[in-house]
């Protein structure tokens, strides 16, 4: 049986449901897609987590209605939430995005950069997150790749592949806390129950920095709860933990004894205050929604390339995000307040002194491989870092 020919020149996995999702879709309005078309899209997947049902046909109906509303859902099986529901969620449709016609394909998040790496997309909507977990092996050593401007620099030369982060895809939702729209950047910290007061305690304060609390922890032998998608990529930076993978961390860390921990995802700490929990340092990591590229075929394919530059990717460097930056750290340091411990500077979170050398330099999408070089231009990049410093630390003055 002969098909047709498809128009679409590039693809690009998103998230089939969720904030990043709605997020990139509403961009989309930005990037000259019908809004009457995206908003339809959005009135349907905000309603599909609470129309989601165990009974397939019950679900099939939704699904149905769904694609008379506008055709480009499917139903997929939820396997984040307990019972495992069917849930509508977004197939993919063609829109032409700078020119190009692009096929967006609705994926689960984790699964983007493997559909890269199994050279079955061109590129995804990923975040650092997921990009770690499902890519730690290609990394030289993945406790250095802290930020997601270091992952580039840090690929193992001796295990090739064609990922690469182009840049960020600078997302942003409404902050009830602001007032105005911030970007969805969030931290892999640890999370425990405040510890009861202790009067006249010699005990030494906890360490900062990530590393250092992770050894206090593996040396006292201390329970550290982790969401299950992540405990692999923590077990291979830190083997000597005491890992317990749970499915909702903050509830496991309210039920346990004192002195336990967990790592989890932190974006606004409403929860975190809402349960009464409190935060540690600096995070094992920060993340927000990328643009991951197959960087063989952006070298190759011109309507790859166009696409991807028609979406701008933002650099780490770039102004805007430190603008983002210092919204994100006054929104999440005024919810959580004195319950952040050991709050780092938002310097020290931005890039800390070990960062640059680590790969965290400037980049674009013209510079080869999109890594920093070691050499070339070094003094240039080195002073571009500092002056992103001075530059965050004023807007951080200028907007608290």
């Amino acid at each position: 049986m002969e098909t047709s020919q498809p128009n679409f020149k590039v693809t690009c996995a998103i998230p089939r449901t969720g904030r990043t999702f709605e997020n990139f879709l509403t961009k989309l309005k930005t990037l000259g897609v019908d809004t009457n078309e995206i908003d339809k899209i959005l009135q349907v997947s905000k309603q599909s987590k609470s129309v989601s049902r165990v009974d397939f046909v019950e679900a099939s109906q939704f699904h149905q209605d769904a694609i008379q509303q506008f055709p480009c859902f499917g139903l997929f099986v939820d396997r984040k939430r307990n019972k495992r529901p069917y849930r509508v969620g977004f197939l993919g449709y063609e829109w032409l995005i700078g020119g190009v016609c692009v096929r967006i394909e609705g994926e689960e998040p984790h699964n983007g950069s493997s559909l890269i790496r199994l050279d079955e997309i061109d590129c995804a909507v990923v975040g650092l997150d997921e990009l770690l977990t499902m890519t730690q092996y290609y990394l030289q050593d993945p406790t250095l790749v802290t930020k997601w401007g270091m992952y580039n620099y840090n690929l193992d030369p001796k295990k090739p592949t064609g990922i690469r982060i182009a840049g960020s895809a600078q997302l942003t939702r409404y902050s009830p806390v602001l007032g105005q729209d911030v970007q969805d950047m969030v931290g892999f910290f640890l999370i425990s129950k405040p510890k009861p007061p202790q009067p006249n305690s010699d005990k030494k304060p906890e360490p900062n920095s990530p590393l250092d609390l992770f050894v206090h922890l593996s040396t006292h032998g201390r329970r550290v709860f982790v969401k299950g998608r992540y405990a692999g990529i923590v077990n291979a930076a830190y083997p000597t933990l005491k890992i317990t993978p749970v499915e909702d961390v903050e509830d496991a860390v309210m039920q346990a004894e004192v002195g336990c921990v967990g790592l989890e995802i932190v974006q606004t700490g409403n929860t975190l205050r809402r349960k009464g929990l409190v935060l540690h340092g600096t995070p094992l990591f920060l993340s927000e929604s990328l643009y991951v590229v197959d960087y063989s075929r952006y070298c190759q394919n011109k309507s790859l390339q166009k696409f991807i530059q028609s979406l701008k990717p933002v650099g780490y460097f770039d102004e805007d995000r430190i603008k983002h930056f210092a919204l994100w750290y006054i929104a999440l340091e005024s919810n959580l307040g004195d319950s952040w411990l050991n709050k780092p500077s938002i310097i020290e979170l931005f890039c800390d002194s070990q960062d640059s050398e680590n790969g965290l330099r400037p980049y674009r999408l013209q510079t080869r491989y999109w890594k920093p070089d070691d050499v070339y231009k070094q003094e240039e990049a080195i002073a571009l870092l500092e002056e992103s410093k001075r530059k965050l630390q004023a807007y951080y003055e200028e907007y608290k």
